[in-house]
């Protein structure tokens, strides 16, 4: 059961958090050791344990494990009661201690608690300290980055965030077992905190800069935000007279404005309007297409799901990646569009647009960019020859995409506050 609770979470977590975990090696293979990590979230106990093969004993207050389902999962994570009411220490230690001697591996926080702002917590519990130095197991310091901004104390549920897992090389307590323990135990723990906190530190600091970023004034409307509504509004309307035709266009320029005139700032304000030019094309691209006597896309609706796929990606990267990525494929649209009136072929889009997309992952080597890239350019090919076929006509598409690609590669994204910000993506690290 627990394999397979672990490999089904690994692969949310790996979509979700973009979770990566490093130093699993650290963690000996057989024989006991104390794994001892900063207490970020409710989640750490599955971080620490989703890619590594021997079950983390972890202990758990003993109610928990009488909540139906709930007691089953942790018991099946290797989770152990323990009674946490005051005066019962050295029951849990002695259980903790027990499991050791027999060989398995122990996970503690000795924060005790989930920590209040992102760093650990000034006073840290003897807990794991003292089982390493009085069995003489090693003790692995962990440090769980990115946590803190998926699942804060004040918060209800998690939310997206890239977390990283990261198993240091272990404290061999030999040396600090002939010492008294009033000296050894405050030694030992001195050193755990200096590993942990040390990768630690940018984890935090981007955590603070991001937190920045979403309270500050939101730009005047991007180029590759305002340009393309207005050049397909005027082209729309010289081609259908049509007011009603056009109002989508300039609704979106009026909710451009009023978000940086009027809207409050905050997380999801800036993760959608980060992400609207996108959205925006895609939906007005086949009113543009209409207006121009072009024919429909064939698969339209799979081909926005790819897109928006090819898009999710960026939610993790630094802001100036993430904002090359919609700009070149605002210009992408554009150009596209002009391919279809070269070379009218309704399955163009298909190639025009993943191509783009699979170019710039594989430039950028962005998150999930091993798997993106050869998906989106077997999709480019594979769409096309089922809906039509490969022929000539396509080759002007295939440019369209490819250019779209070397001009955001040749003029990189460039914007002063987030450049020097580095604000994550369209918000979501």
């Amino acid at each position: 059961m627990r394999s397979i609770l672990l490999g089904v979470l690994d692969a949310v977590f790996r979509v979700w958090f973009s979770l990566d975990c490093e130093g699993e090696e650290n963690i000996p293979a057989r024989g006991p050791a104390v794994i001892a990590a900063n207490h970020p979230s409710y989640l750490d106990p599955v971080l620490l344990s989703v890619r590594v093969r021997r079950p983390i004993r972890f202990m758990a207050w003993d109610a928990l494990f009488k909540v139906p389902l709930l007691g089953s999962f942790m018991r099946a994570f290797g989770a152990f009661p323990v009674d946490v009411r005051p005066g019962h220490g050295r029951e849990a230690f002695g259980r903790a201690q027990a499991l050791i001697e027999e060989g398995e591996v122990v996970g503690l926080f000795p924060e005790g608690k989930r920590s209040r702002t992102g760093w650990m917590e000034p006073a840290l519990r003897e807990g794991a300290a003292r089982l390493a130095w009085a069995t003489g197991a090693p003790l692995v310091p962990a440090t769980i980055a990115g946590a803190f901004r998926a699942w804060p104390h004040h918060q209800t549920l998690p939310r997206p965030a890239r977390i990283r897992v990261r198993f240091h090389e272990p404290i061999d307590p030999t040396p600090w077992c002939d010492r008294p323990e009033d000296e050894a135990l405050p030694a030992l723990l001195a050193e755990l905190r200096r590993r942990v906190e040390r990768t630690l530190l940018p984890g935090v600091k981007a955590d603070l800069r991001m937190e920045l970023a979403y309270r500050r004034p939101s730009p005047w409307p991007r180029w590759h935000e305002s340009i393309p509504p207005l050049f397909a509004a005027v082209l729309v309307f010289w081609k259908t007279r049509s007011l009603l035709a056009v109002a989508p266009a300039y609704t979106y320029i009026g909710y451009l404005l009023a978000d940086h005139f009027a809207i409050p700032q905050r997380r999801l304000v800036k993760w959608f309007r980060n992400a609207s030019p996108v959205a925006f094309g895609l939906g007005y691209a086949p009113v543009v297409a209409g207006a121009l006597g072009l024919p429909d896309t064939p698969g339209d609706l799979a081909l926005a799901a790819v897109v928006a796929g090819s898009l999710f990606p960026y939610f993790y990267e630094r802001g100036n990646i993430a904002l090359a990525f919609v700009r070149g494929f605002m210009l992408c649209l554009g150009l596209e569009l002009g391919a279809m009136w070269i070379a009218t072929s309704g399955p163009g889009p298909h190639l025009a647009l993943p191509l783009y997309a699979a170019a710039f992952a594989w430039q950028k080597r962005t998150v999930y960019s091993t798997y993106a890239a050869p998906i989106l350019a077997a999709w480019s090919l594979l769409v096309p020859y089922q809906l039509g076929g490969l022929s000539f006509t396509l080759v002007p598409h295939a440019i369209a995409g490819l250019l779209a690609w070397l001009v955001t590669s040749l003029v990189p994204y460039r914007e002063a506050t987030e450049e020097k910000e580095r604000s994550a993506g369209l918000g979501l690290t």
